[in-house]
């Protein structure tokens, strides 16, 4: 069901109909009033070029965390897949040292 919200940015209502909660939204406009302000900080800008400005540098931190993620994920692949060399090797070895010890068993019991 979706959640009506209203949130305020730089002096407009702005009313939201979204899957996600109120807090979600809420938080959501936080970040675009403050990216806002800092945009539109000691310049003369009109709404919509800070607007434009703010959304380039939302872009531009999605997109640096992004690259940030995607590091992330390429670095858990990697000891995801060492992780499961690593234990088939260990199995290997496990059943190389059951093999020895029977083939040792025998020789032990003639001494």
């Amino acid at each position: 069901m979706a959640n009506r919200v209203t949130i305020r940015i730089h002096n407009q209502n702005y009313n939201i109909l979204a899957e996600e909660d109120e807090s979600y939204i809420q938080q959501c406009a936080e970040i675009v009033k403050s990216e806002l302000d800092q945009a539109m900080a000691g310049t003369a800008l009109s709404i919509t070029d800070g607007a434009v400005l703010t959304a380039l540098n939302v872009a531009d931190k999605y997109s640096k965390e992004r690259q940030v993620s995607d590091n992330l994920r390429a670095q858990l692949k990697l000891a995801l897949d060492e992780n499961a060399r690593l234990a088939r090797e260990l199995a290997d070895l496990k059943k190389e040292t059951k093999k020895a010890a029977k083939a040792a068993a025998p020789k032990e019991e003639k001494k």
